[in-house]
């Protein structure tokens, strides 16, 4: 009985030192709640970035410059050419002058060549007169205010009288004492609030 003991003990110590020398294997940290374990990725090369240009403050682009315009000479009669210059004034002869739009009474196209330095223009001669009839003509009008008017006989804003006389018609003088051209043939009266076209005159341009 007491060899049966002894064995029992011995094969329990046994045991217990084949057991101590078995390696146990660690068990992992715990994991917080809410956190959960993240692959690390993989590092990628930097690419070099180009530079972007220096941007440009607002109304700073560079536009194309536009071609400049010549403008054409126009010879009208043997006597000179009308020829363009700017803001709308073409020189003839030993004169400047400016075709004008939009229509105004007579008076108003007075006050508007004034403003400018000129005046109403006159017609001195036949080669003048087909010029300026031309010239409304092509701006597609059929008349046009010139600066006749009638103050004790028919007379120019600088009040000489009509030394050259085109007239195609005549009206009563007491309501129709203003000059206009026509495209047709020469020059009629007619009332002075009616709005024309009208043409200012200057000696330089």
């Amino acid at each position: 009985m007491k060899t049966i003991l002894l064995l029992s003990v011995l094969f329990s110590v046994v045991q217990s030192i084949m057991a101590a020398a078995v390696p146990v294997e660690a068990e992992p940290a715990p994991v917080k709640v809410g956190e959960e374990k993240k692959e690390v990725e993989p590092v990628q090369p930097e690419v070099p970035v180009e530079a972007e240009p220096a941007p440009t403050e607002a109304g700073e682009e560079k536009l194309a410059e536009e071609p400049k315009v010549v403008e054409e000479e126009m010879e009208l009669s043997p006597e000179g050419g009308l020829q363009s210059h700017p803001a709308g004034w073409n020189r003839y002869s030993s004169g400047c002058y400016l075709f004008v739009t939009p229509s105004r009474n007579w008076d108003a196209a007075v006050t508007f060549c004034k403003r400018l330095g000129a005046s109403l223009t006159s017609i001195r001669s036949p080669s003048e007169y087909r010029l300026l009839q031309h010239w409304t003509r092509s701006e597609g009008y059929y008349t046009s205010w010139i600066g006749g008017s009638y103050y004790r006989g028919w007379r120019w804003l600088d009040g000489s009288l009509f030394s050259y006389q085109n007239w195609y018609s005549q009206l009563s003088v007491t309501y129709n004492p203003c000059v206009y051209l026509n495209t047709g043939r020469g020059w009629s009266n007619s009332r002075c609030s009616i709005a024309r076209p009208f043409i200012c005159q200057k000696r330089s341009c």
